[in-house]
């Protein structure tokens, strides 16, 4: 029959009520008896907790005691690298894999309140506040607004909302031009939703920097990766923006072009779960030319392409390492850019923001968060940095939120240090 971590969702066993309790039950018995990963997430102690208050253990726990475990699950994928019993083991463990088929199957069973699906309509959301960025800001920070927002949609009233910006990454790019440089490498600017709408100096830094090293660089973004609907189950709206994603990119990737990506979540969407959510050969091409962005400057860096004229210092920067980088094992590419520029000494912090998409945004979600961050706020501040780094735009909402610093993308840094100006977090489009 094959692995049960390869089930696709597609199959009939995926979602089958009998056959998804066997499993739970099989991987449960497994971390009971070995607890490596109580330290990573909530799901773990929870888990050992249910476990240890059974006298049947793992057999003596309900659904519901499972569902409990599924709920402080925030995919951060950390627990599968961690883990010993991951395939090609006998024992076949995917733990990630295993929760997202039971929060399908949870999806599938009860279905999704409106307010959770309202949250994950991130381009819904994007054009309204591009398209009148100054009321959705006020809006954002107002606080009769938030506590509506609360009360209608459960996005948590001291949630740091993210900015909105007039000029997205797509208007600012058509109005500025392509710059061709024939002959030379070439990429697509996969912008991801958070940085075309509410971080598009991030768009603009990637796109200097890959045109200092000689890149015809071109600018794609068609709808959101999908990641939030794969955070509530939404399986049928993660697949249909992985078809409209892979349609664009594929004609620029048969091209010649390589597909960077200013996320790690957003990079890892496409490299890993449009594969597995498409079953297409354009999907499979489109994720095998898919880099994150830092993960591609540093590889033009080791091609003797990226110039090193450099003309700022930095001194010390704390880099946080985001959970969806190290979740595809390319290495700190961005920490070792970093280490490029002269002066600059990274002090890198590992510890999981506790953001997880839409969760942390949530009533329920917001508090628990906040615990689960707190080593990775503690790690940033111990490190005494002039400036802090990270490559998630969800773990830099994080460290605003909970430690009063926000970090620049490590593309921005590049940018600054190339220019020499300021290049100052608060420089921004007009609203």
């Amino acid at each position: 029959m094959g692995r049960k971590s390869e089930l696709h969702y597609s199959d009939p066993e995926y979602l089958d009520d009998a056959a998804l309790e066997t499993e739970l039950r099989r991987v449960g018995d497994i971390c009971h008896q070995c607890r490596r990963c109580l330290p990573l997430c909530p799901s773990f102690p929870k888990l050992f907790e249910l476990v240890d208050a059974s006298e049947q253990e793992v057999a003596g726990l309900s659904r519901a005691d499972f569902d409990a475990v599924n709920e402080l699950c925030y995919h951060c994928k950390l627990c599968y690298n961690h883990c010993p019993y991951t395939p090609p083991h006998e024992w076949d463990v995917d733990f990630p894999a295993l929760m997202r088929r039971q929060q399908l199957a949870r999806a599938e069973r009860d279905g999704i309140p409106l307010a959770r699906r309202l949250t994950t309509r991130t381009d819904l959301l994007g054009k309204v506040g591009s398209a009148a960025p100054a009321l959705m800001n006020f809006a954002n920070t107002n606080p009769l607004s938030r506590w509506l927002m609360e009360k209608t949609v459960g996005i948590d009233r001291e949630w740091v909302q993210p900015s909105y910006y007039a000029e997205t990454v797509q208007r600012w790019f058509a109005r500025r031009g392509r710059r061709a440089k024939p002959g030379g490498d070439r990429a697509v600017l996969f912008t991801t939703c958070s940085v075309n709408y509410n971080d598009p100096l991030v768009g603009r830094a990637a796109v200097e920097v890959l045109e200092h090293a000689g890149v015809e660089v071109e600018v794609c973004y068609e709808r959101c990766c999908g990641m939030p609907f794969t955070d509530t189950g939404d399986l049928d709206s993660a697949r249909a923006n992985a078809e409209a994603n892979v349609s664009a990119l594929l004609p620029k990737v048969d091209a010649g072009a390589l597909v960077v990506v200013p996320g790690p979540s957003c990079s890892l969407m496409l490299k890993e779960e449009y594969p597995r959510l498409l079953r297409t050969e354009a999907a499979r091409r489109v994720a095998a030319a898919t880099r994150d962005l830092m993960e591609y400057v540093h590889q033009l860096a080791r091609d003797k392409k990226l110039p090193r004229d450099f003309t700022q210092r930095l001194g010390k920067v704390a880099y946080h390492a985001p959970c969806h980088l190290r979740a595809q094992a390319v290495g700190f590419r961005a920490r070792d850019l970093l280490r490029r520029i002269p002066g600059v000494t990274p002090v890198v912090v590992t510890e999981c923001s506790g953001h997880d998409g839409t969760w942390a945004m949530t009533s329920e979600g917001f508090e628990p968060s906040r615990r689960i961050g707190g080593k990775a706020f503690a790690g940033m501040q111990v490190a005494d940095a002039a400036v802090w780094v990270t490559d998630c735009p969800l773990a830099a909402l994080q460290f605003a939120q909970h430690a009063g610093v926000e970090p620049l993308h490590p593309m921005t840094i590049l940018a600054r240090a190339y220019r020499g100006d300021a290049f100052p977090r608060t420089q921004a489009p007009s609203r």
